[in-house]
């Protein structure tokens, strides 16, 4: 038989503090990762890369995104492939634009991520 299929929303899955000014949720299927952050103005992003492929997504606010020497201003409805073990990090919004929320997915899903998805791990068990 199979497992009932389960509905969430993103205001009732758990947060996690990622860095000082970055909130995020997660939410994942075995094959991709999808994490919603809201990133408040001041937040630090650091420069990093990852073997994970991650398209990114700008829900609310802008941020500037800088990929290698790459520099991309993104509003509401920008979309952005971030290729795997490309440096990659996002200035934060500014305090006249407010909390950006954005959304990044990464395929495969991110093993150390895992911990913020275990609200789910019923769904996986065998």
């Amino acid at each position: 038989m199979k497992k009932p299929i389960k509905a969430y929303n993103w205001d009732d899955i758990p947060e996690r503090e990622l860095k000082p000014g970055i909130i995020q949720r997660g939410f994942r299927s075995d094959g991709v990762m999808v994490t919603y952050n809201y990133l408040q103005p001041g937040c630090k992003g650091s420069p990093h890369s990852h073997p994970f492929d991650q398209i990114f997504m700008v829900i609310q606010g802008r941020v500037t995104l800088h990929v290698e020497d790459q520099t991309f201003d993104c509003k509401p409805g920008t979309v952005i492939r971030i290729p795997p073990h490309h440096v990659h990090y996002v200035d934060p919004p500014s305090p006249e634009d407010g909390v950006a929320i954005n959304v990044d997915i990464f395929g495969p899903a991110r093993e150390d991520y895992l911990n913020i998805v275990a609200y789910q791990d019923d769904e996986f068990s065998k």
